[in-house]
Protein backbone atom coordinates (compact mmCIF):
# COMPACT_ATOMS: atom_id res chain seq x y z
CA UNK A 1 0.00 0.00 0.00
CA UNK A 2 1.22 3.46 -0.90
CA UNK A 3 0.07 6.85 0.39
CA UNK A 4 0.27 9.65 -2.16
CA UNK A 5 -1.35 12.96 -3.04
CA UNK A 6 -4.85 12.58 -4.40
CA UNK A 7 -5.22 13.40 -8.09
CA UNK A 8 -8.24 14.40 -10.18
CA UNK A 9 -8.41 10.89 -11.67
CA UNK A 10 -9.02 9.51 -8.14
CA UNK A 11 -12.32 11.41 -7.86
CA UNK A 12 -14.62 8.58 -8.96
CA UNK A 13 -13.13 6.13 -6.45
CA UNK A 14 -13.19 8.75 -3.66
CA UNK A 15 -16.88 9.48 -4.31
CA UNK A 16 -17.64 5.75 -4.36
CA UNK A 17 -15.91 5.18 -0.99
CA UNK A 18 -17.67 8.21 0.52
CA UNK A 19 -21.01 6.69 -0.55
CA UNK A 20 -20.11 3.43 1.20
CA UNK A 21 -19.11 5.24 4.40
CA UNK A 22 -21.77 7.92 4.80
CA UNK A 23 -25.49 8.19 4.05
CA UNK A 24 -26.42 10.45 1.14
CA UNK A 25 -27.65 13.26 3.40
CA UNK A 26 -24.25 13.64 5.10
CA UNK A 27 -21.89 12.57 2.31
CA UNK A 28 -19.78 15.21 0.62
CA UNK A 29 -20.88 15.86 -2.98
CA UNK A 30 -18.44 15.15 -5.83
CA UNK A 31 -17.88 18.88 -6.44
CA UNK A 32 -16.61 19.29 -2.87
CA UNK A 33 -14.12 16.46 -3.35
CA UNK A 34 -12.98 17.94 -6.64
CA UNK A 35 -12.33 21.23 -4.85
CA UNK A 36 -10.52 19.56 -1.94
CA UNK A 37 -8.28 17.53 -4.25
CA UNK A 38 -7.13 20.80 -5.82
CA UNK A 39 -6.90 23.09 -2.80
CA UNK A 40 -6.56 21.04 0.39
CA UNK A 41 -4.05 18.48 1.59
CA UNK A 42 -5.63 15.38 0.09
CA UNK A 43 -4.03 11.96 0.36
CA UNK A 44 -5.07 8.51 -0.85
CA UNK A 45 -3.97 5.06 0.23
CA UNK A 46 -3.79 2.87 -2.83
CA UNK A 47 -2.65 -0.48 -4.10
CA UNK A 48 -0.06 -0.79 -6.90
CA UNK A 49 -2.90 -1.18 -9.43
CA UNK A 50 -4.11 2.32 -8.39
CA UNK A 51 -7.16 1.04 -6.52
CA UNK A 52 -7.96 3.59 -3.80
CA UNK A 53 -8.50 1.93 -0.41
CA UNK A 54 -9.06 5.10 1.58
CA UNK A 55 -8.45 8.83 1.68
CA UNK A 56 -8.02 11.77 4.02
CA UNK A 57 -8.42 15.48 3.40
CA UNK A 58 -7.51 18.40 5.59
CA UNK A 59 -6.06 21.88 5.65
CA UNK A 60 -3.77 24.15 7.60
CA UNK A 61 -4.55 27.69 8.73
CA UNK A 62 -1.78 29.34 10.69
CA UNK A 63 -0.86 27.17 13.65
CA UNK A 64 -3.98 25.01 13.46
CA UNK A 65 -4.87 22.22 11.08
CA UNK A 66 -8.12 20.37 10.53
CA UNK A 67 -9.25 17.05 9.14
CA UNK A 68 -12.20 17.42 6.77
CA UNK A 69 -12.79 13.74 6.27
CA UNK A 70 -11.19 10.33 6.57
CA UNK A 71 -12.78 7.36 4.80
CA UNK A 72 -11.58 3.79 4.38
CA UNK A 73 -13.38 1.38 2.07
CA UNK A 74 -15.42 -0.99 4.32
CA UNK A 75 -13.67 -4.01 2.81
CA UNK A 76 -10.26 -2.74 3.94
CA UNK A 77 -10.95 -1.52 7.47
CA UNK A 78 -9.00 -2.69 10.53
CA UNK A 79 -5.81 -3.03 8.50
CA UNK A 80 -4.13 0.18 9.72
CA UNK A 81 -5.02 2.23 6.64
CA UNK A 82 -6.90 4.93 8.57
CA UNK A 83 -4.07 5.26 11.09
CA UNK A 84 -1.47 5.59 8.35
CA UNK A 85 -3.52 8.16 6.48
CA UNK A 86 -4.04 10.18 9.65
CA UNK A 87 -0.32 10.10 10.53
CA UNK A 88 0.59 11.15 6.98
CA UNK A 89 -1.81 14.09 7.09
CA UNK A 90 -0.48 15.14 10.49
CA UNK A 91 3.08 15.16 9.10
CA UNK A 92 2.05 17.26 6.10
CA UNK A 93 0.11 19.76 8.20
CA UNK A 94 2.97 20.06 10.70
CA UNK A 95 5.34 20.88 7.84
CA UNK A 96 2.90 23.63 6.86
CA UNK A 97 3.09 25.08 10.38
CA UNK A 98 0.27 23.36 12.25
CA UNK A 99 0.91 22.86 15.94
CA UNK A 100 -2.48 21.30 16.66
CA UNK A 101 -5.15 19.54 14.61
CA UNK A 102 -8.88 19.33 15.16
CA UNK A 103 -11.53 17.06 13.75
CA UNK A 104 -15.13 16.09 14.33
CA UNK A 105 -16.21 12.49 14.77
CA UNK A 106 -19.76 11.14 14.76
CA UNK A 107 -20.85 9.88 18.16
CA UNK A 108 -22.72 7.02 16.50
CA UNK A 109 -19.39 5.74 15.09
CA UNK A 110 -17.49 4.61 18.18
CA UNK A 111 -14.86 2.87 16.02
CA UNK A 112 -13.91 6.23 14.49
CA UNK A 113 -13.75 7.95 17.89
CA UNK A 114 -11.53 5.11 19.14
CA UNK A 115 -9.22 5.41 16.12
CA UNK A 116 -8.69 9.09 16.91
CA UNK A 117 -8.20 8.44 20.63
CA UNK A 118 -5.50 5.86 19.83
CA UNK A 119 -3.83 8.46 17.60
CA UNK A 120 -3.68 10.90 20.52
CA UNK A 121 -6.76 13.04 19.93
CA UNK A 122 -8.76 14.18 22.94
CA UNK A 123 -12.44 15.07 23.11
CA UNK A 124 -13.00 18.76 23.78
CA UNK A 125 -16.65 19.46 23.08
CA UNK A 126 -19.94 18.07 21.87
CA UNK A 127 -21.21 19.52 18.59
CA UNK A 128 -24.95 19.00 18.45
CA UNK A 129 -26.61 18.19 15.13
CA UNK A 130 -23.26 18.33 13.30
CA UNK A 131 -24.31 15.53 10.94
CA UNK A 132 -27.97 16.58 10.79
CA UNK A 133 -30.79 16.73 13.28
CA UNK A 134 -30.12 14.35 16.17
CA UNK A 135 -26.73 13.24 14.80
CA UNK A 136 -24.11 14.70 17.10
CA UNK A 137 -20.33 14.82 16.84
CA UNK A 138 -17.48 15.23 19.23
CA UNK A 139 -14.78 17.78 18.42
CA UNK A 140 -11.34 16.36 19.13
CA UNK A 141 -7.91 18.00 19.22
CA UNK A 142 -4.34 16.81 19.12
CA UNK A 143 -1.23 18.85 19.84
CA UNK A 144 1.54 17.96 17.42
CA UNK A 145 5.15 17.39 18.36
CA UNK A 146 6.60 19.98 16.01
CA UNK A 147 10.17 19.15 17.07
CA UNK A 148 9.86 15.93 15.03
CA UNK A 149 9.05 17.93 11.91
CA UNK A 150 11.95 20.30 12.43
CA UNK A 151 14.35 17.42 11.92
CA UNK A 152 12.77 16.28 8.63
Amino acid sequence: MKIRNAQPWDLAQIVQIEGLCFPEETAFPPRMFSYLIRYAVSLVACEPDKKVLGFIMGYNSGKAGAVYTLDVHPGYRRKGIGSRLLASLEERLALLGAQAIRLEAALDRPEAVELYRKAGYQERELVRNYYGRGNHAVRMWKNLDVSVCLTM
